[in-house]
């Protein structure tokens, strides 16, 4: 009897083929072929799919990606630098930008699971399908976590908007533009003003001090910036019409005198006129740009404050600033009731452009006791000028970056303002300006003005002649700037760093109270208002 033809039927194989192709895994170079494939669906999205035979699916969602990237490249080279960071500056496109974010990196870790599973060959061992595990969960970390921290820093930018910068539409203020829009932010100036104040508020301390005061002037279409030091101790300060300049006709004034410097008015004008600040979300900030604008003639806009002792986070956090440092400072040193120096911690060495770290860098902005001149408070204020131009200059958009999370944190919590979130984006394209514009400084030195009898004409004077230098600098072969009392070697009130020249006569000091009229009066030397920080440091 002859055997049935078989040919119909696949031949079964033997228990002993059957395991030794088990044991012996994947048809040759299917294993290769499998992780090469599968690593490559993580990389580019639909290739592993097409690969498994998906082609619908596959094509559509690697069309979809390559679709994404090349929008993503032509929005970001249409908006450049400046619409870049205006979206970053507005808390509902940062919310939206969050979602996509997290959206995509779910869909393209989907993808490459979808596409793992669908590329496995039969037969694969233990040891191959782990390891072609652990490679495409190391490729997909590679992608998806970049992906991760993007959400969570567009995320963290949106509380940090929200929670530092007020909504401008619930916002009550006596000096801020009430007819800006996003057509005209600045309300039809060509500058905005705002008060700097460094705060000196901590747990052993009741109340707000400011102990830094600035002015910065900026032009909004160049972001030319001139910055007014003045300071603290400044007496008299007149106050705008109404209510506080009737109780206070001569300016803020009273015993004992530091309760009536200018700083002082943080915390007391508006306990003295609670009805004319109510309302006001910080009411010692409102109090502080008016009078700091009547004595500057400016009508200042808004203010920042930082608190001094976050300062120095905030300076950690950007990895610390390189500054000229042009003599030893003390650190840490107090002043005693026995009118001497507590000894200092340490010192900050003389050198230039030193790597100054956080508390480093709030000790080189606030000693003042300890031998001459850090014991010159005036040249403390030329100190702090010249850290704020050396920080505005290093901020670059690679280090905020790298350091992002560390500096929304240490600015969170040591950092208010009245700038609305509304605002912000324009705020944040003029700061682009800025750091590529002409920075002046000008400190209210005792060579300009007493502090404890201004001659608050003479201030607005040079204010106006600082300001003009910036849109009309003056012709540097002008016969006016090198004879008589024109010229640069002569002790003059505009003369910012307080230091007389090397070998000029002391006895030819000006006195501050010399009337401005005189020929070395601001109005016959408009080069010497502000001058260059560069100049200044």
């Amino acid at each position: 009897m002859s055997a049935m033809p078989t040919r119909d039927r696949p031949p079964h194989p033997t228990g002993a083929t059957a395991m030794g192709r088990s044991r012996g895994g994947p048809a040759p170079g299917a294993f290769r072929r499998f992780l090469g494939w599968s690593i490559a669906g993580v990389l580019i999205p639909g290739l592993g799919l097409l690969a498994a035979g998906r082609r619908w699916i596959g094509s559509a969602i690697l069309a979809l990606f390559l679709g994404g990237i090349a929008a993503a490249g032509i929005y970001a080279y249409r908006a450049g630098t400046n619409g870049l960071v205006r979206l970053a500056a507005d808390s509902e496109r940062m919310t939206i930008v969050g979602f996509a974010l997290l959206a995509i990196a779910t869909l393209w870790l989907l993808n490459a699971v979808v596409g793992f599973h669908l590329l496995q060959p039969p037969g694969l061992r233990i040891s191959q399908r782990l390891l072609a595990v652990l490679l495409v969960i190391a490729v997909a970390s590679v992608v998806i976590t970049p992906i991760g921290i993007g959400a969570r820093y567009a995320s963290t930018q949106r509380d940090f908007i929200e929670s530092v910068f007020p909504d401008e539409r619930d916002r009550h203020s006596l000096t801020i533009p009430d007819n800006s829009t996003d057509e005209d932010p600045w309300a039809g100036k060509d500058r905005v003003d705002i008060l700097l104040l460094g705060s000196d508020a901590d747990e052993n301390r009741t109340g707000v001090r400011p102990d830094t005061i600035m002015v910065a002037s900026v032009h909004t279409e160049t972001g030319d910036t001139a910055l007014f030091s003045v300071p603290r101790n400044l007496q008299y300060t007149p106050l705008p019409e109404g209510p506080l300049a009737e109780a206070y006709p001569d300016g803020f004034r009273g015993v004992p005198e530091s309760e009536y410097w200018v700083s002082s008015i943080y915390n007391n004008l508006p306990a003295q006129f609670p009805d004319y600040f109510e309302g006001i979300e910080d009411p010692g900030a409102e109090a502080m740009k008016l009078a700091v604008g009547e004595a500057l003639g400016l009508d200042i806009d808004y203010y920042i404050m930082v608190n001094l002792d976050g300062f120095e986070a905030i300076v950690n956090a950007l990895g610390g600033v390189e500054i000229d440092v042009p003599y030893r400072i003390p650190i840490g040193t107090q002043l005693t009731s026995a009118g001497t120096c507590t000894p200092a911690r340490g010192w900050i060495e003389e050198g230039d452009q030193q790597l100054l770290s956080g508390g480093e860098a709030l000790w080189f902005a606030r000693a003042r006791c300890g031998p001459p001149p850090v014991s010159d408070d005036y040249e403390r204020m030329r100190r702090q000028r010249c850290l704020i131009g050396a920080i505005a200059n290093q901020v670059n958009p690679s280090t905020l970056l790298t350091r992002y999370l560390q500096l929304e944190s240490a600015t969170r919590e040591n950092f208010s303002t009245d700038i609305g979130r509304q605002r912000l984006e324009d705020f944040a394209e003029l700061g682009l300006r800025v750091q590529d514009a002409e920075i002046r400084s000008l400190p209210f030195t005792d060579k300009i003005v007493d502090y404890y009898e201004p001659d608050f004409e003479l201030m607005r004077q040079f204010v106006q002649e600082s300001i003009a230098s910036l849109t009309e600098p003056p012709d540097e072969h002008s016969p006016d700037q090198n004879e008589g009392t024109g010229d640069v070697g002569e002790e003059t009130p505009g003369d910012v760093d307080g230091e007389p020249n090397p070998g000029s006569d002391p006895g030819d000091q000006r006195e501050p109270e010399q009337d401005p009229g005189q020929d070395a009066g601001p109005g016959d030397q408009p080069d010497r208002g502000a001058e260059p920080i560069d100049e200044v440091c």
